[in-house]
């Protein structure tokens, strides 16, 4: 469904160019999900946006997108038009701006459905506001987007980006407004999505407790590059990249006994990683050595490690 070959994205600032993504490799199939983890920072939400040919005006994409066998990156404005939320939808991770504030939200919904008779159309976008758990559906569905918590606006976002039945779903964050009883009930949706209409998912996310419940495969970036691709159940069972294990280290878990402290990842992420050479996990790593900080680590075998390779 979707094969993403070295992608790259850089962003021009104070007159040069500043790699956010290096090199990102991945693909996805039909009824596949895939999860695309890190720190904030990591390249993960530019992964989406250059897919959908919106990143910011300063920004270009490099490398190869295929969606079914023909190239995002490359193709023309119009083209593209033709499939964003058709054939590949996205839910945008802040959902107090990406709705119109002027717009009944029934109306923004259906929208989606523009091929469909107006009250045929108007009756799914308020059957899919049930689906995402929306109450009184049929009248809020009459509301405003200033009258909705935080929560039911992603819950609208979400429930438009399903209304088209896209081959391919980007999800940034989809769940992080939402409490966990309603979250668990949208990434069962999701998953169900998967399975009934082989739609491909790619979902952004910190919560590793997300991953694990809907991912199928989990690519890890930090800096910009891939640093561990596995099988989800592989990755939560045996981590092997030094980020991934202190990121699951990181992860409280309520059969741990409890700690005085939290487990953390010393120091921070590099800002502009992606253009230094060297691994860019290397100033926050337990086994760099002078190697890892002078070239860049290749992803072998779902990892990009040499000291565990080796």
């Amino acid at each position: 469904m979707l094969e993403i070959k070295g992608l790259t994205v850089d962003f021009r600032v104070e007159g040069r160019m500043v790699r956010a993504v290096d090199g990102v490799s991945l693909s996805i199939a039909k009824g596949q999900v895939m999860g695309l983890v890190g720190e904030s920072g990591s390249g993960k939400s530019q992964v989406l946006y250059a897919l959908m040919g919106l990143l910011a005006e300063n920004g270009r994409a490099g490398g190869q997108a295929l969606f079914q066998g023909q190239d995002l990156l490359t193709m023309a404005p119009r083209a593209l038009d033709l499939l964003r939320g058709k054939r590949i939808a996205m839910i945008f991770q802040d959902p107090m701006t990406a709705l119109n504030p002027y717009q009944r939200v029934g109306d923004q919904l259906a929208e989606v459905l523009f091929h469909l008779p107006k009250a045929q159309a108007w009756e799914r976008a308020v059957a899919m506001l049930e689906r995402v758990k929306i109450p009184d559906a049929a009248a809020r569905a009459r509301r405003y987007p200033h009258e909705f918590s935080g929560g039911m606006r992603q819950r609208v976002m979400i429930a438009m980006a399903l209304l088209a039945e896209p081959d391919l779903l980007l999800a940034d964050e989809p769940t992080t407004a939402l409490d966990v009883t309603i979250q668990a009930q949208i990434l069962d949706l999701l998953g169900e999505l998967a399975a009934e209409t082989q739609t491909a998912i790619l979902i952004v996310t910190h919560d590793l407790g997300v991953v694990a419940r809907l991912c199928d495969r989990v690519t890890v970036l930090y800096g910009g590059r891939v640093m561990e691709e596995a099988g989800a159940e592989a990755l939560f069972e045996a981590p092997r990249h030094p980020y991934s294990q202190g990121l699951l280290a990181a992860t409280p878990r309520m059969e741990a006994p409890l700690a005085p402290r939290m487990t953390t990842i010393p120091g921070t992420p590099r800002a502009g990683a992606a253009s230094l050479p060297g691994c860019p996990f290397a100033p926050r790593c337990a086994l760099v050595t002078d190697r890892c900080r002078k070239e860049t680590p290749q992803l072998i075998e779902g990892i990009a490690c040499r000291e565990v390779t080796r």
